[in-house]
C-alpha cells in the first residue's frame, strides 16, 4: 500500500530546510519496503548507489530497519526491511 509521509524542519538548522531552501516543495526521496536490507544494499551498490550510512531502527517506521542510499543519477532512495 503507497504511503505519504510528509515532512518539516524543526527548525533552521533542519537538513530539511536545506533541502526546502535549494529545491522548494518537491518530493525528497522514495522509499522501498524490501525483505532483506542487507541483501538489496549488497545489489544496489553494483548498481552505483552509495549508501548514506549503516542500517538504523528507525521509530517512526515501527523500529524496522532502514537505509538511505544515494545515486547521482537517481538521487535519494531509503530501504526499510519488511
Amino acid at each position: 500500500m503507497p504511503r505519504i509521509e510528509l515532512i518539516e524542519p524543526v527548525d533552521e538548522k533542519s537538513p530539511v530546510y536545506k533541502i526546502l531552501q535549494k529545491s522548494g516543495v518537491t518530493p525528497y526521496h522514495i522509499c522501498y519496503e524490501v525483505e532483506n536490507i542487507q541483501r538489496e544494499i549488497d545489489r544496489l551498490k553494483k548498481e552505483k548507489f552509495l549508501p548514506i550510512s549503516k542500517p538504523v531502527r528507525a521509530i517512526a517506521m515501527n523500529n524496522k530497519l532502514i537505509c538511505f542510499l544515494f545515486n547521482k543519477n537517481i538521487g535519494l532512495i531509503e530501504l526499510v526491511e519488511k
